[in-house]
């Protein structure tokens, strides 16, 4: 699975920020060329190993995928991979949960 691929596809479809019909309620989707640095400044690898995060509710939580490729949410402070709430198996999952943006 190819993260910034299926993030610039989720983009391209329009699902840029929006609300969803699970928690966290509400999304932003990053920028792909972006996704490296922020996981790099979250400090993901070290908080919550083998999650990649690529979006987050514009709050306190991340969107997160682990290397199957499900979807979860995790906190941005106190992140830690037993935190970590599945809310999708797979970003075509969790696009039937997402409006898109308008």
């Amino acid at each position: 699975m190819n993260i910034k691929e299926e993030v610039k596809s989720l983009r391209g479809e329009g699902y840029l920020e929006g609300g969803l019909s699970v928690d966290p309620l509400w999304y932003i989707i990053w920028e792909p060329e972006n996704i490296d640095e922020y996981n790099t400044d979250y400090e993901l690898s070290k908080y919550a190993p083998g999650f990649t995060a690529f979006g987050s509710n514009g709050g306190n939580e991340l969107l997160v995928v682990n290397e199957v490729g499900a979807v979860f949410t995790i906190p941005a402070i106190g992140m830690e991979p037993q935190y970590a709430e599945k809310i999708a198996n797979s970003i075509v999952e969790l696009k039937q949960y997402m409006e898109k943006s308008t």
